[in-house]
């Protein structure tokens, strides 16, 4: 049956051919189509004979498998199991490239059977459909029952895709040591110098120094919420005959708790010591050595950062305590009219225009509680304060982030004696990096600094500083910096403008010691002789990091 059907299908393609040779080309592919048309009938008729003669005895079924092995044709579509078998047989295409040779290439109409008639190898699994790839159901969290939302809450950095990665991997980073659920990270470092004005004061003298920095890191490796711990310590003993030794350390905890819906909650405590600087304006008598203060901070915040409006509540509790100077003559001096508590609280709204840029405003509100009523020239420096402001955070995946805000801050003395203290404020922390392997941070802040000097209700403190990292190559690292701090008081006595700036390296032997080297300049100018100065310090060490 399938061959009667082949050569009625080959006879009406030659008599089509001959006939479409004296007719235009339009013709010629109607005659080809209807050939086709001929042959897949032939071939869907052949199917159903072979389908019924399954049912006929098994001599029957062996003699029609023989003859359909002389002309081994398979069904499209057709499945089977063992090797995979192509459509075509050799012998069919023997045949078929025997009528092509034959045919009068010459002619259009026989380039155009050409084309049609040539085979596609093609097997059996190639025949079939291409299955969809199903994706993969999202991940639940159990602890979470309400619907999911874009913004899950498992922790994620936010990226941008398609800012392309600045950095690369670091071979030398710390591997840090498992405890549990907790990885541990520390560093130390010791290095000496030589500074021109080690005290950094109107013509202060030059010295060596040495100086220690410990820092030891916790931090959880939880799938959900996180968690840290941090404690970091500085010791610095000068070598200019006084032998006067000045520490500082700080050490924090932090918890982030995340909620359902989108809502974040935040805890942090702080403890930090550290000295006053030798030229400091706030210690009125000859004091022997630097004066020390604790500053212990707890704060809490929540925010929802799941929507396009973004919400946070932040409140911050800050107690600052003074320890009694040391005079030259061995006495002391009490400085319990500067300790003070500060409780601030601070509202935000952003919206989010796009996953890069989220503009926002801010208010704050808080009040300053000293110890005593009133302090050693008999004036009530209780205060509250206020701020507002607005910025913009930035978010362009490792490209730039941070945000930088503008505003105004005032704050009230209860003493009418002394007026409020009050300025523009410029805020911010940006992370730039302009090339792979290349990082520079610019930040800028204003803060208020409060006076004990009668009739003196503070300074105004804006500082500006830029930091430039380049990674020479897996081994160097390469540092530069710059900053500007400006102190103007209110009350119009000189300001004080520092410069600083600097550069270093860190040349890593292994990944658990590097060598170390810096060299800063620092220069404070005034219209006070009393208060300008310069230095030039140059220090070199190791550091040991696990």
């Amino acid at each position: 049956m399938k061959s009667d059907f082949k050569t009625q299908a080959n006879r009406y393609r030659l008599s089509s051919a001959c006939h479409a040779g004296c007719q235009p080309g339009f013709d010629a592919v109607r005659a080809t189509m209807l050939a086709a048309v001929i042959l897949a009938l032939g071939f869907s008729a052949a199917g159903a004979q072979e389908s019924q003669s399954q049912a006929q005895p098994a001599s029957a079924t062996a003699d029609q498998a023989n003859n359909a092995a002389s002309s081994q044709i398979l069904l499209r579509g057709t499945t089977g199991s063992g090797e995979q078998e192509t459509v075509f047989t050799e012998s069919l295409l023997d045949a078929e490239r025997t009528g092509t040779n034959s045919r009068d290439t010459s002619d259009p109409v026989s380039q155009l059977e050409d084309a049609e008639e040539t085979p596609v190898l093609r097997t059996r699994q190639e025949q079939g459909r291409v299955r969809r790839l199903q994706p993969e159901p999202a991940v639940v969290d159990p602890l979470v029952t309400t619907t999911p939302s874009a913004r899950s809450n498992i922790r994620q950095p936010r990226s941008q895709e398609g800012t392309g990665a600045t950095t690369r991997d670091d071979p030398f980073a710390p591997l840090g040591l498992r405890i549990g659920s907790w990885r541990a990270f520390s560093t130390l470092e010791q290095t000496a110098g030589y500074s021109s004005n080690i005290d950094g004061a109107a013509m202060g003298d030059g010295g060596a120094f040495s100086r220690t920095d410990v820092s030891l890191s916790l931090q959880s490796d939880w799938s959900r919420h996180s968690a840290r711990i941090d404690a970091a310590g500085t010791v610095r003993r000068n070598f200019d005959g006084s032998n006067e030794i000045i520490p500082n350390g700080s050490v924090s905890g932090e918890l982030t708790l995340d909620l359902i819906d989108g809502w974040q909650t935040n805890a942090r405590l702080a403890y930090e010591y550290d000295t006053e600087s030798a030229t400091s304006t706030a210690i009125t008598v000859p004091a022997a050595s630097r004066t020390g203060f604790h500053t212990a901070t707890a704060t809490s915040s929540i925010a929802r950062t799941d929507r396009k409006l973004l919400l946070s509540l932040r409140g911050v509790a800050q107690r600052t305590d003074y320890e009694r100077i040391e005079l030259e003559d061995g006495s002391t001096v009490s400085q319990d009219d500067r300790n003070n508590t500060l409780l601030t609280a601070t509202a935000r709204a952003g919206y989010e225009a796009s996953p890069a840029f989220t503009p926002f405003v801010e208010v704050e509100g808080g009040i300053r509680r000293y110890d005593l009523e009133e302090d050693r020239n008999g004036e009530d420096r209780n205060s509250t304060i206020l701020a507002a402001r607005g910025g913009v955070e930035l978010d362009f995946g490792e490209k730039l982030t941070g945000e930088i805000s503008a505003g105004y801050r005032v704050e009230d003395y209860a003493d009418p004696a002394l007026t409020n203290l009050e300025a523009v404020t410029v805020d911010g922390n940006l992370v730039w990096s302009p090339y792979r392997d290349t990082t520079v941070t610019m930040s800028a802040s204003t803060e208020f600094s409060g006076a004990t000097t009668a009739g003196d209700n503070g300074s105004v403190v804006r500082a500006a500083n830029v930091e430039i990292e380049r990674r020479a190559n897996d081994r160097l690292t390469l540092t530069a910096n710059g900053g500007i701090q400006h102190t103007a008081p209110d009350n119009g006595d000189d300001t004080q403008t520092l410069w600083t700036a600097g550069a270093g390296f860190s040349y890593w032997l292994n990944r658990f010691m590097a060598i170390t080297g810096s060299v800063e300049h620092s220069s404070q100018q005034s219209e006070s002789p009393a208060l300008s100065y310069d230095a030039t310090t140059v220090r070199a060490g190791i550091r040991l990091q696990r």
